[in-house]
């Protein structure tokens, strides 16, 4: 057989020749188009890191602000609480200077009953020796408590008007003046920290200042409509703090009666023609006077009562009685009537809002002028002074209610306004209708690293259908970023559950304010659009 004969054209060598150059066709099509797209992803994903950032400092932002409104309110309910100690202490004292004044009474009858045991042959002596040197003991102890006194209570009345004031300041700074240097926007603290966390999180960025002003201005008057100076109602806010007040005395405050006495050793008799007694009655009470402005006082006594058959042994009891201790001490006005009971409003908003304010008549100083009024006339006759002369007097120039004297016994503090609309649909619970703080950040997009400031790659202008940058001179030419916060009020009931197992509504005598964020909703993105002029 002959071999095929092959031409030269066929050759595997031509066959290779006749190939090449193909593959070099598509990749210098494909080049610029996987190098546009390289580009597009570059500058697309340079935009989004910034959005991503930007959103970010926005967030820490809003949340940083309404932490600071937290930490106010929680200020607030601290400072509250710490008045309501101080008040508390103010009745301790007036309560140690009313029993200290009961002892020394009590002492100076003793030693008289001593110095006429005097003549008993014997012992007559040493019975007077002994109620000398008690009578001397309890004139002591009443100088003591009453040096002390003296002390104490104008020290306390500074510190309840200091605790005042800070609450002023505090509130002022926080939201009004400018406590740093590098703080160019108005809002005070909450924008001062704002700015310096969006500083933080991105150095490029900055807030709107229209918007700030509108929000901020939208802010505050909320707020102003929910939280206020005495809530709003001045006589309404004195008559809870009394309340709450006189709900923290504690034992030796509020009741007096059971405290031992040496008498009452004797106990009482009743063998049916005649018998006798020993009544011991005491307490301390913050209550309003005629004049409506509140005064702690306290009064202590002790009586022997001792009674016999009007007619033989068929009659009825004819009691009488022999006052042996009486002592009494109060904040009030000079000549204190001490009245026999006080009105006290209570008013219990755990249960029901708005609680119903009622009116108790309660008797005061546990009953000791049905007890013992004999003892309770001499008390009330012996110390109508005001023990609480010297704070008084200084801190009566002070306006505003900015102290207990020019506030009439209560200082002002802040607290919910209970008529808000807002508040009396929720329930009484602010804890979702705090207002909102919302701020927007803008980035501007010629900050932004793209193609032609990153890579150096300058388009030219002839090809503007091709964009290898990112838009900067149009009027949407800014990276922006919403956030919106809002403080509230939970308490952690596993850490501090409540003894009376009640759901606690948010208040301003509990420190458990937080920051949230919260979603921006359909009506607040269409809102910010508009007045960006976005469309």
């Amino acid at each position: 057989m002959f071999p095929f004969l092959r031409s030269r054209g066929d050759s595997p060598a031509a066959v290779k020749h006749a190939e090449s150059g193909q593959a070099a066709l598509f990749s210098a099509l494909l080049i610029p188009v996987v190098l546009l797209a390289a580009l597009f992803v570059f500058n697309t994903g340079q935009l989004s890191a910034v959005k991503l950032k930007t959103q970010n400092a926005a967030d820490a932002a809003a949340f940083s602000a309404m932490q600071m409104e937290a930490r106010e309110l929680n200020f607030i309910s601290y400072t509250n609480r710490a008045m309501i100690a101080n008040q508390v202490a103010i009745g301790q004292s007036i309560s140690l200077v009313s029993w200290a004044h009961y002892v020394k009474s009590l002492g100076l009858n003793i030693q008289r009953v001593g110095t006429i045991a005097s003549f008993i042959p014997y012992v007559g002596q040493a019975i007077m020796m002994i109620t000398n040197s008690i009578a001397k003991a309890a004139i002591l102890l009443d100088q003591s408590v009453s040096n002390a006194a003296k002390v104490a209570l104008p020290a306390l009345d500074i510190a309840d008007a200091a605790l005042s004031g800070a609450q002023e300041i505090y509130h002022l700074s926080n939201g009004a003046f400018d406590p740093g240097t590098d703080n160019s926007k108005p809002g005070g603290a909450m924008t001062a920290v704002a700015e310096q966390i969006i500083k933080i999180n991105d150095p490029d960025a900055r807030l709107n200042a229209i918007l700030l002003a509108s929000n901020l201005g939208q802010y505050f008057k909320n707020r102003s409509d929910l939280i206020q100076r005495w809530g709003g109602d001045k006589n309404r806010a004195q008559a809870r703090m009394a309340y709450m007040i006189n709900a923290s005395r504690d034992g030796f405050t509020a009741a007096r009666n059971d405290l031992p006495t040496p008498l009452r050793l004797f106990g009482s008799q009743n063998l049916w023609a005649f018998g006798w007694e020993f009544r011991r009655a005491g307490g301390t009470q913050l209550a309003p006077n005629g004049d409506g402005r509140y005064v702690w006082s306290g009064m202590d006594t002790l009586s022997f009562h001792f009674w016999q058959r009007e007619a033989g042994f068929f009659g009825g009891k004819k009691w009488s009685e022999v006052p042996l201790g009486y002592g009494a001490s109060q904040t009030g006005n000079d000549n204190f009537p001490y009245p026999s009971n006080y009105t006290e409003t209570r008013a219990q908003p755990q249960v029901r809002f708005s609680a119903n304010d009622r009116n108790v008549l309660l008797p005061a100083y546990q009953n000791s002028w049905d007890a013992n009024p004999g003892a309770s006339r001499i008390s009330a006759s012996l110390y109508p002074d005001d023990q609480n002369g010297v704070g008084s007097t200084l801190l009566k120039r002070p306006g505003a209610d900015s102290s207990r004297a020019a506030a009439g016994g209560i200082t002002r503090y802040w607290d919910f306004n209970r008529r808000n609309q807002k508040l009396v649909d929720a329930n009484g619970d602010p804890s979702d209708i705090m207002p909102f703080y919302t701020v927007v950040v803008e980035h501007a997009r010629g900050s932004v690293r793209d193609a032609a400031n990153a890579l150096r790659i300058n388009q030219m202008p002839s090809r503007q259908d091709i964009n290898l940058v990112l838009p900067q001179k149009a009027p949407e030419g800014q990276v922006r970023a919403v956030a919106k916060a809002q403080a509230y009020f939970r308490r952690p009931a596993p850490i501090w559950q409540r003894n009376d197992r009640f759901y606690e509504r948010g208040n301003l005598f509990s420190p458990f304010w937080e920051a949230r964020l919260v979603d921006l909703d359909a009506a607040d993105r269409m809102q910010y659009a508009t007045m960006l002029g976005l469309h």
